[in-house]
């Protein structure tokens, strides 16, 4: 089979330059998968694990890292075969099917827009709520406490998320060697902020700080024993273990959507194979730190009772950041202890926007999207229609997000999983059925004669089936919902829809556009 050309035919792309630049370099890449995890879903992942019984949250983190590398190896290879931003857009739409490509495509960009106004939701409950609250608690200001439970609500959060997203938006508007220049000083401030809480919770268990102590100078004597009175502590089983792997999966496998930009990253060969693999491992040990010193500086007992109980006594939510922060009992050492999920949450924030803006870039120069899609700032080198309409239709979902319950944490989870499990099959056949492409690439690499890419697909494909499966059966939470499988269904017959509608249009007008799928997309 034929090899891809560089796109370079007169008529069959709508310009012959993206208008994208390669400026980001690989320690960057790690920063952003590192942020695209959301090492701040810890908060919210260790309170769902009480809701598991016999649940190993280790065990499980472990097993989870080793499904996604597997995905993101096959991520990060394929992205040096079609080194093009655009995400799965590309290389599915040459390897596979251009109306397959497409519509994996829009699945995830429809999710990725989700995301990036529920994550607003996101700064605001599990940042700036808790924060806020904590503060209040300590220092007996009142006003402070009112503020936290403030950003806990409906209109609170919709303020909170609007600024955040704005702003986000805008760094994003600035251009990618900006953006990338903000994010190394928010993730370096963030990872030391996070070492701080978990050397303040490794501190908790050998027993420098006592949690008991504290929390009942907080909540008042007694208090700790009444949230653990009648909590018992199951026995670890692997059903339990391997279902509750949807929550940290739902953070750890996400540094994957680097591939957006791969045609903006300075050395494609190995920025997505280190950024995607490095910050899963590293985010697998932050997740696994957390959880085991918290468990020896709280005990497992309370971790349960304070969240499937009524028996927690103050007017915060339970959340790993607030309970560290009483732990060691310092309003200094609380703010300092909060920024790691108030600085990090933003980032994912521009995971979100990247993604989907790259996205709607690649449809437009293949013609497959409006022409002002793909419009590029000549000074910024940043596409900002689609932007500017990424950053609405964000906003229209974090007022979905803040105001009712129709969606949860969860919702995009099925087509996410739907969209690896796609990638992770390709992977598994792309050395064999484009054997003349994979031999001239740099995944062109084997282990005892088999593509390595096919045994990382192989990988991924159980564990991205595995997710599929608990994304329709899991209810804790919403996790599996009506309404989300929906959506989820709605989205994919939209994009076959698109797709067509789009390829007639084109047609009609006498461009070739089936030729579009047969080239490398333009620089």
């Amino acid at each position: 089979m034929a090899e891809p050309r560089v796109g370079s035919t007169p008529g069959l792309f709508v310009r012959q330059s993206s208008g994208l630049v390669r400026d980001i370099g690989t320690r960057d890449t790690i920063f952003y998968g590192l942020n695209a995890i959301t090492i701040a879903y810890v908060t919210f992942t260790m309170t769902s694990w009480a809701f598991y019984p016999g649940a190993s949250y280790e065990w499980s983190t472990v097993l989870t890292t080793v499904g996604a590398i597997g995905v993101g190896v096959v991520y990060a290879l394929l992205a040096g075969v079609y080194p093009r931003s655009g995400g799965e857009y590309v290389f599915l739409s040459r390897i596979v099917r251009p109306d397959l490509g497409f519509v994996v495509s829009f699945v995830q960009t429809f999710w990725y827009i989700f995301y990036f106004g529920v994550n607003g939701a996101f700064f605001s409950i599990y940042g700036l709520a808790p924060m806020f609250s904590t503060l209040g608690l300590q220092t007996g200001n009142t006003a402070l406490t009112n503020i936290g439970a403030w950003f806990a609500q409906p209109t609170g959060i919709f303020v909170a998320g609007t600024a955040v997203l704005v702003v986000v938006a805008f760094m994003i508007f600035r251009g990618m060697r900006s953006y990338f220049t903000f994010q190394r000083w928010g993730t370096i401030i963030g990872l030391a902020s996070a070492a701080l809480t978990i050397l303040v919770l490794a501190l908790g268990a050998v027993g420098v700080f006592h949690f008991q102590a504290s929390f009942d100078a907080l909540a008042g004597s007694g208090s700790f024993q009444k949230v653990v009175t009648g909590v018992t502590v199951p026995g670890y089983t692997l059903p339990a273990t391997l279902n509750f792997m949807v929550w940290p999966a739902f953070s750890i496998i996400f540094s994957v959507n680097m591939v957006a930009f791969s045609g903006e990253i300075k050395h494609i060969g190995r920025g997505p194979l280190l950024g995607i693999v490095g910050s899963m491992l590293l985010a697998g040990l932050i997740f696994i730190a957390f959880m085991f010193f918290a468990r020896g500086a709280m005990s497992d007992q309370f971790m349960i009772g304070a969240v499937t109980t009524t028996s927690f006594p103050l007017p915060i939510a339970p959340f790993i950041n607030s309970l560290a922060s009483i732990l060691v009992g310092n309003p200094l050492l609380t703010i300092l202890m909060n920024l790691w999920v108030i600085l990090i949450i933003p980032y994912a924030l521009g995971s979100n926007i990247i993604y989907a803006s790259r996205a709607l870039l690649a449809w437009s120069i293949d013609g497959i999207a409006p022409t002002k899609l793909g419009e590029v700032s000549e000074r910024y080198h940043s596409p900002v229609v689609a932007i500017l309409v990424v950053a609405v239709l964000s906003e229209v979902w974090l007022i979905i997000y803040a105001f009712t319950t129709l969606v949860t944490v969860l919702s995009g989870l099925l087509g996410f999983s739907i969209a690896f499990l796609v990638v992770s099959l390709t992977g598994i056949a792309f050395p064999y059925v484009k054997r003349e492409v994979f031999e001239r690439s740099p995944a062109a690499v084997r282990v005892g004669g088999v593509p390595v890419i096919t045994i990382a697909a192989v990988v991924g494909a159980v564990f991205s089936g595995f997710l599929f499966y608990r994304a329709i059966v899991d209810q804790t939470f919403g996790a599996s919902t009506t309404f989300s499988i929906e959506v989820t269904v709605a989205a994919f017959v939209g994009g076959f829809v698109w797709f067509y509608g789009a390829r007639m249009y084109r047609r009609g007008r006498g461009t070739p556009v089936d030729n579009v799928f047969k080239e490398i997309p333009i620089e």
